[in-house]
């Protein structure tokens, strides 16, 4: 990945707001230009395609979420407590206006996606779901969940409703994402 200077951090921010709002059909290198007053050659001198934008961001979100997941290993948090952290996280990023996560701001063009796209997001996915597996794993051993079904159909279960309560929410409002979450916790049998 390129070198994250201030201005490659603005792109990246911008493009990941766009793709997040818009999906990776919805927006140009011109709209971030246009949000930071560079031209877009300024941007292209980074990243010389779309897809190199895109793949990077994905990948970024990657290296974020592998360092967020170390984090909540090393200061030993409960699997209820970093569940509830992926709750939050999609609220807040929900709050910030971005109506699709990562991984499901590419799924609508998913077929004609560049290949590098497409392999940073299924890549992406995967990280999320092996997480998931941990956490609910390693709840339901030490008793903070209950439920029957294997856990891999749950950890799907999970990222499938919040993907889908993500764009549900974008036009019936943020209820919408929290009765998902409050569902998700029923299914995985949570009781505060």
């Amino acid at each position: 990945m390129t070198d994250l200077n201030p201005t490659n951090q603005q792109i990246l921010h911008y493009a990941r707001h766009f793709l997040q709002c818009r999906g990776y059909n919805g927006f140009s290198y011109k709209d971030i230009s246009q949000k930071l007053g560079i031209k877009n050659a300024s941007i292209h001198h980074y990243y010389p395609k779309k897809e190199d934008l895109v793949a990077a961001l994905l990948e970024e979100r990657r290296k974020s979420l592998a360092v967020s997941i170390a984090q909540m290993k090393e200061s030993e948090k409960s699997a209820r407590e970093q569940l509830q952290y992926y709750f939050d996280y999609a609220l807040q990023e929900f709050d910030e206006g971005k109506c699709i996560c990562p991984p499901g701001s590419v799924i609508i063009d998913f077929h004609e996606l560049p290949e590098k796209v497409k392999k940073q997001d299924m890549l992406l996915l995967d990280d999320i779901l092996d997480w998931l597996n941990n956490v609910l794993r390693t709840g339901l051993e030490q008793g903070e969940f209950e439920f029957s079904d294997p856990v891999d159909t749950h950890a799907e279960m999970v990222v499938e409703t919040l993907m889908g309560a993500r764009l549900v929410s974008s036009i019936k409002g943020r209820k919408t994402l929290v009765r998902a979450i409050s569902s998700i916790k029923s299914c995985l049998g949570w009781r505060d």
